[in-house]
């Protein structure tokens, strides 16, 4: 197989889960307001950087994830997305140190200190993200989002950076144990208890099984993504953060092999998770609101899927993305 006849949607189609295919009523306002902020807020990025954003349309993302999000509470999921996938595409070029910085400036912004009028978006938008969402959600709640967003800050996008800047892939075992934080889904996963409004309590959210059924969802998202954005990965050439190039290089497979492994193991996490939540029903009252987590992550997981397919993000050739420029990152990121 060429790299050229590669088509996400051979292997996962719309519809592909089994889980409703939904939209948010509010989508079209989602959209205005996302093309404001890179407009208006987003003046660190260059002019062309901010019009492939617009023609990725996240706030889509946003709207099938989590259709059922009154409008006001869309608010802050909608930046946070545009945020964090800003922030993850543009530290392309930054080192290690920067890194660390960036992380720790916007977990302490999220956690009450207030970003400096010269500080750029990512800094001011988070402030505003911390204060809506302490508006809508308990602190237990908002202390969950802070410690995911840590967490895939610190140990995905930072433990990536080696391996990006040898421009090799680590062995499977450790490229999937970086890959379930590198995907960046951990804090956006828990916005279905947002939408139920049932908020877990700490013994039910780090009990055993419940974490675990999380790490089978997110590397189920791991893998649906690195099966989507083959063709922009494949057009870099250096990229080495996919499963495809890693089960390449460590099994000596062809394009067509390891992207129907790839498939395969997709397909072997998805049914982790989803034999975990039938088997164990042993979480009592609280059964309900595991149950609606799990129906909401479903449907997130529909939803992120549809979006893939619709997006220019991912077009072959690298087309539709927004790479850093690194003049723009070390000029203007910190």
């Amino acid at each position: 197989m060429k790299p050229e006849e590669y088509h996400s949607k051979d292997y996962l189609p719309r519809g592909y889960y089994p889980w409703p295919d939904l939209i948010s009523p509010h989508a079209e306002q989602m959209g205005k307001d996302m093309e404001g902020w890179i407009d208006n807020d987003y003046t660190f990025l260059t002019e062309k950087q901010r019009e492939k954003y617009k023609k990725m349309r996240l706030h889509m993302c946003t709207a099938r994830m989590w259709p059922d999000l009154t409008y006001e509470q869309s608010i802050p999921c909608n930046r946070f997305m545009l945020q964090y996938v800003a922030l993850d595409d543009q530290v392309e070029h930054s080192s290690p140190k920067e890194m660390e910085q960036m992380r720790n400036r916007c977990t302490a912004i999220l956690r009450g200190e207030q970003p400096k009028p010269e500080e750029n978006a990512l800094y001011q938008h988070i402030a505003l993200i911390r204060d809506e969402f302490r508006a809508l959600m308990p602190a237990i709640w908002v202390e969950r989002f802070i410690h995911y967003f840590y967490q895939s800050f610190r140990y995905g996008i930072e433990l990536e950076y080696p391996y990006k800047k040898a421009e090799r892939p680590p062995s499977l075992h450790l490229f999937k144990t970086i890959r379930e934080y590198s995907v960046l889904m951990r804090p956006y996963l828990i916005f279905g208890e947002i939408e139920s409004g049932l908020v877990l309590p700490e013994h039910i959210f780090e009990h055993i099984v419940f974490q675990k059924m999380i790490s089978h969802m997110t590397l189920t998202v791991a893998w649906q993504n690195d099966i989507h954005s083959l063709p922009k990965e494949m057009a870099k050439g250096t990229e080495v953060f996919n499963l495809v190039f890693v089960l390449q290089q460590q099994y000596n497979l062809s394009l067509a092999e390891a992207c129907s492994e790839t498939f395969r193991i997709h397909n072997e996490e998805m049914a982790g998770f989803m034999t975990l939540h039938s088997e164990y029903r042993e979480f009592g009252e609280y059964q309900e609101h595991v149950d609606q987590f799990v129906y909401y992550a479903g449907v997130g997981l529909q939803g992120v899927n549809t979006f893939y397919l619709e997006t220019e993000r991912y077009l072959h050739g690298g087309a539709g993305f927004a790479w850093p420029e690194k003049i723009v990152n070390e000029k203007d990121l910190l």
